[in-house]
């Protein structure tokens, strides 16, 4: 009857029933498998019951003296602490850390007020014992001279220090800035031989020095004037009125400007007779006459 009656629905109305046919079937089997997952479930979810096992494991747990520096973990489950709380300790000590004041346990990630302040008078941190001093005999036993020949101890290095100072002048010796070439110089206690060459170049540009004052015009220069003395009248002196406009301006004292100056006092007078006549120049001060004097010549 039922399929005479199939046969005579509608295209749509048997497509609704095979549909509802699905829904049913679905619907049958998601029952069928559902209390198996539901069991599944709640094995692997952790179920209200541990938290009150541990409640009451807390509880329960008799207090007693401890190190929280040396207890170990089945010490401090046996106090009430959690499991939790127990290898966060533990992790702390090998970590390096130290509990130096009861207090401090209290700052372990986990450990609530209430659990720290029933455990608190329990806590019994011990210091550390001190580092054992070292024994000595009050009379050492002297080892008996060895028979073997002893292996001489190799030669030691030269100082160098030893070596430089060696090459310097002794005390109460003097050398002449006029003669002394940049050998003799470097021997000058405090004198390399960059300064040896800056001196020996200032006397050539110069024509020789007048006074150890001079070296004060090399910047840096150490003080040299215990080991150094100048024989008057060795310095070289420039002929005013027949020297070339490059002689003068090369000498360290004059310069361009007051060459050009002398030159042109040369074109107009035609003899420079003495230093009185630079004077009157601009370009020459008192200081640059003072400083000049000994190292120019009017013939």
């Amino acid at each position: 009857m039922f399929l005479h009656d199939l046969l005579t629905f509608s295209k749509a109305e048997r497509r609704a029933i095979f549909v509802l046919l699905a829904v049913i079937l679905v619907l049958a089997i998601a029952l069928s498998i559902w209390p198996r997952k539901s069991s599944t479930l709640s094995t692997l979810t952790p179920s209200s019951s541990s938290d009150s096992e541990l409640s009451e494991n807390r509880e329960n747990a008799v207090p007693f003296a401890f190190d929280p520096n040396t207890a170990d973990s089945t010490t401090l489950r046996a106090l009430g602490l959690s499991p939790f709380v127990a290898s966060n300790i533990v992790k702390y000590r090998r970590a390096g850390g130290r509990f130096r004041t009861p207090d401090a346990l209290a700052r372990i990630y986990g450990m609530d007020s209430a659990t720290f302040t029933r455990l608190r008078p329990y806590i019994d941190i011990s210091s550390p014992s001190p580092p054992a001093h070292p024994v000595y005999p009050v009379n050492p036993v002297k080892p008996a001279p060895s028979t073997d020949v002893a292996v001489p101890p190799p030669p030691r290095e030269p100082s160098p220090y030893k070596a430089y100072m060696e090459n310097k002048l002794p005390d109460g010796t003097f050398l002449d800035l006029n003669k002394a070439d940049s050998a003799d110089l470097v021997r000058i206690p405090g004198i390399g031989p960059y300064y040896a060459s800056r001196i020996v170049r200032l006397r050539r540009q110069l024509g020789g020095f007048v006074a150890v004052a001079q070296l004060n015009d090399i910047p840096n220069l150490p003080d040299i004037g215990d080991w150094v003395t100048i024989e008057p009248g060795t310095q070289q002196r420039i002929n005013v009125n027949t020297a070339t406009l490059t002689t003068l301006k090369n000498h360290p004292y004059i310069g361009y400007d007051r060459a050009r100056a002398i030159m042109n006092l040369r074109h107009r007078d035609g003899h420079i007779l003495s230093l009185r006549q630079l004077s009157f120049l601009d370009e020459f001060s008192d200081a640059d006459i003072q400083r000049l004097a000994p190292y120019l010549s009017f013939e």
